[in-house]
């Protein structure tokens, strides 16, 4: 299985900040979604601090998380990690690290599910589909 955005654009490595959230050139398909507003970046932020506290606070710390947690679903699996600058390349390939551990792999599989629960009860993904769109 191919996993495409095992990162979620940058989202589970701590990148953005919920009091300065990102501004995005007109175009930029991340403006239609709410996970780039302040109050779901806040939510996320809130999410990832359990994982900051056992795993540490960096952005290598929490991309190891997020690619493992991919990595470790199946057998087969592969990860497609986008990348803006080329160093990134180098950092992802290198912040991959070591498997997870079982008790590693629940712990991130329980806070990601609380996670996703927190966003989903606070918006729908695309901000264009509040109201069907309209």
């Amino acid at each position: 299985m191919l996993i495409n955005k095992p990162l979620a654009q940058g989202l589970l490595t701590g990148k953005y900040d919920p009091g300065h959230p990102p501004v995005f050139a007109s175009g930029d398909h991340r403006l239609r979604k709410a996970w780039f507003t302040p109050g779901a970046l806040k939510i996320i932020q809130d999410g990832l601090h359990p994982l900051r506290q056992r795993f540490g606070d960096t952005t290598a710390a929490l991309t190891r998380l997020a690619l493992q947690y991919c990595l470790q679903q199946a057998d087969n699996d592969a990860v497609l990690v986008c990348f803006t600058r080329p160093e990134q390349i180098t950092e992802n390939l290198t912040s991959a690290g070591i498997p997870l551990t079982a008790d590693e792999l629940g712990f991130v599989r329980d806070i990601l599910s609380r996670l996703q629960q927190r966003l989903d009860a606070h918006s729908e993904v695309f901000l264009d589909e509040k109201d069907g769109g309209r």
